[in-house]
C-alpha cells in the first residue's frame, strides 16, 4: 500500500472568537496545498481515499486534495487523525483500509510525525511542514516490516527522495 501522510496548511491564528477547532486555511495555505497535491500524481499514482482530521483546516486541506490528486475524490473524516491521537490506533486503522491501495490522510504534528517514524521504524518524530507531504509504501499485512520511503514534498520544491536529506534519518 502506499500511503500519503499530508500535513494541513497554513491556517488562520485561533482567537477567542475563533476556537482552534474552527481555525480555517489562509489564502497562502490553500494556493500552497493546491500546489503540492497537483504535484503528487505527477510522482506516483493517485490515491484512491483521503481521511482527514475533523478540524477545519485539514477538512479543507483533504477537500483540496480530493479535487487534485484524489481518483474518486472521497474524503472521510475521523478523530484518529486529532493531533491528540494515537498513532497506534493509526496504524491499525489503516491497515482496514488496504484494499484501497493508495491512500492519503491529512492531519497535524506532531501526530503525524509520530505516524510517518513509526511506519519508518525510527525513534523519536519527525516534523513535517505545513503543507507537507510525505509518501511511503508498506505492507499493510506485515506490521514487522519498516515502511519504504518514497519522497517527500514541500509547498514550492520538488520532491526529496532521500530519507536523509529530507529528514536527516537513514
Amino acid at each position: 500500500m502506499v500511503l500519503y501522510v499530508l500535513r494541513h496548511a497554513e491556517a488562520v491564528v485561533a482567537t477567542d472568537d475563533l476556537p482552534d477547532e474552527w481555525r480555517y486555511l489562509t489564502e497562502t495555505g490553500v494556493r500552497s496545498v493546491v500546489k503540492v497535491t497537483q504535484n503528487i500524481s505527477k510522482y506516483g499514482r493517485k490515491p484512491r481515499l483521503i481521511i482527514s482530521s475533523p478540524l477545519v483546516r485539514a477538512v479543507q486541506t483533504a477537500q483540496i486534495a480530493a479535487a487534485y490528486a484524489c481518483r474518486r475524490s472521497e474524503v472521510i473524516v475521523s478523530g484518529l487523525l486529532r493531533a491528540d491521537g494515537d498513532p497506534g490506533e493509526l496504524r491499525d486503522f489503516l491497515r482496514t483500509h488496504a484494499k484501497a491501495k493508495r491512500l492519503m490522510v491529512v492531519g497535524h504534528e506532531p501526530h503525524l510525525g509520530s505516524l510517518v517514524a513509526g511506519l519508518l521504524q525510527k525513534e523519536g518524530s519527525i516534523l513535517l511542514k505545513k503543507g507537507g507531504c510525505v509518501a511511503l509504501e508498506f505492507d499493510a499485512e506485515n506490521s514487522g516490516e519498516p515502511a519504504r520511503f518514497l519522497w517527500y514534498m514541500v509547498p514550492g520544491k520538488t520532491p526529496i527522495t532521500s530519507l536523509k536529506k529530507a529528514f536527516g534519518l537513514r
